[in-house]
């Protein structure tokens, strides 16, 4: 832990759910050629009004970190992706921040969820990807199966039983054309309405 000046917090993204926390990575590319999958090799935190920057993690030579599932914090753990190239294994990982702890919550083979796809979702924590191409949320973490998503429409997040899609209606001559929809486990639809879901800094969602 050490104190920084010079870092202009604006520039990085804000931890939803963390006051006054934002993260940023140290990238790596294995393929200068492309662009398209940036993977890091160290996480930090920084706190914009102490300056202090924390070292969350810090990759192994076998190891990166997702750039695209960006962390998540559930209210007390921050929660990021790891792959292990020597097991071909998608790490969940935790960190404290109280106790600076990290933790590997989970694992799933690399073989069977593309890990340079997937998404971070709090809370509960939820690993997937939106396959716009097969028209489906996929889910692999906590357990494995799809929902049926539209070509206009976004997951945003899990309440219980019940998952929170926004959804971009084509009409123009709407006043408002932010809707959401809400899939039960068996991708029904329970519920639609006009509303744009929201994230809010305390990380907290909601429909205005």
């Amino acid at each position: 832990m050490r104190k920084i000046t010079d870092l202009y917090h604006e520039y990085l993204p804000n931890v939803p759910g963390m006051a006054d926390w934002y993260f940023d990575y140290d990238v790596h590319l294995f393929d200068n050629q492309s662009k398209a999958e940036p993977y890091a090799k160290k996480l930090v935190l920084f706190h914009a009004k102490t300056k202090e920057i924390f070292t969350v993690y810090e990759a192994s030579e076998q190891q990166v970190i997702s750039n695209v599932a960006t962390p998540e914090f559930d209210g007390e753990k921050l929660y990021f992706l790891v792959l292990n190239q020597v097991v071909n294994q998608i790490l969940l990982m935790s960190y404290t921040l109280l106790t600076q702890e990290v933790r590997e919550e989970a694992r799933i083979s690399a073989e069977s969820a593309p890990f340079a796809r997937l998404h971070l979702y709090v809370s509960p924590v939820l690993l997937a990807q939106e396959d716009s191409l097969n028209e489906q949320l996929e889910i692999y973490y906590p357990k494995r199966f799809a929902l049926p998503l539209l070509e206009d429409e976004s997951f945003e997040c899990q309440e219980g039983d019940y998952y929170y899609f926004s959804k971009w209606l084509a009409d123009e001559s709407l006043p408002r054309r932010n809707a959401y929809v809400v899939k039960n486990t068996k991708g029904q639809v329970v519920e639609e309405g006009i509303g744009r879901i929201m994230r809010f800094k305390n990380g907290e969602f909601m429909i205005v």
